[in-house]
């Protein structure tokens, strides 16, 4: 399996309270200030969207989205393009770029106090239905990546795992662990940061 289409999305708390659209200005100051070392390109605005993907920040390499997908909001980002290294490695990287932009949410000054980022709950999923099919098979080769990189994250935690099954959907794990975990702290763990 040859996946490079990886997203992970790390689930927003609870008191999280800002609207989408406030996200917007945000993602522009990023570009404008290429606050991450991607090709920031665009925002798009899918606020109108019940459950959907939100306020979308494009970038060449991948896409960021403040996301409510299962009328749950997160951070979300998926790579478009060919990742170089091992599956675990491309889950790093996706991870890490996730990690960044929920950290300079949560340090902005105009929207820190409306968002947090638990760091305790995340999805990792496949947005390429045809390299990895949501099948037994798939969990199978992608399970030791994820569980290698739980172990990075959670060192010593009990993570709790739950596969969706429905082969309609996209291959995708929701990940849990019993304590909450700062965002730099998870950066620090997967990254040279």
């Amino acid at each position: 399996m040859d996946l490079h289409r990886i997203g992970i999305k790390f689930f927003a708390g609870a008191d999280s309270t800002a609207e989408l659209i406030e996200f917007i200005p945000i993602f522009h100051r990023w570009i404008q200030n290429r606050a991450l070392d991607l090709l920031l390109i665009d925002v798009a605005d899918y606020s109108h969207i019940k459950a959907g993907p939100g306020i979308v920040l494009v970038a060449h390499e991948g896409n960021f989205s403040v996301d409510e997908t299962g009328d749950r909001r997160g951070l979300l980002y998926y790579s478009k393009h060919e990742i170089p290294g091992s599956p675990t490695e491309r889950i790093l990287k996706a991870a890490v770029n996730a990690l960044k932009a929920c950290r300079l949410l949560e340090q902005d000054g105009e929207i820190n106090s409306k968002i947090t980022f638990p760091g305790n709950e995340l999805q990792i999923f496949s947005n390429d239905r045809l390299q990895a099919p949501n099948t037994g098979e798939t969990w199978s080769l992608m399970e030791p990546a994820i569980r290698e990189i739980l172990g990075k994250l959670f060192p010593g935690q009990d993570c709790s795992i739950e596969r969706e099954h429905d082969p309609r959907e996209r291959f995708q794990v929701t990940v849990k662990v019993p304590e909450a975990v700062a965002v730099d702290t998870l950066l620090q763990r997967i990254s040279n940061e």
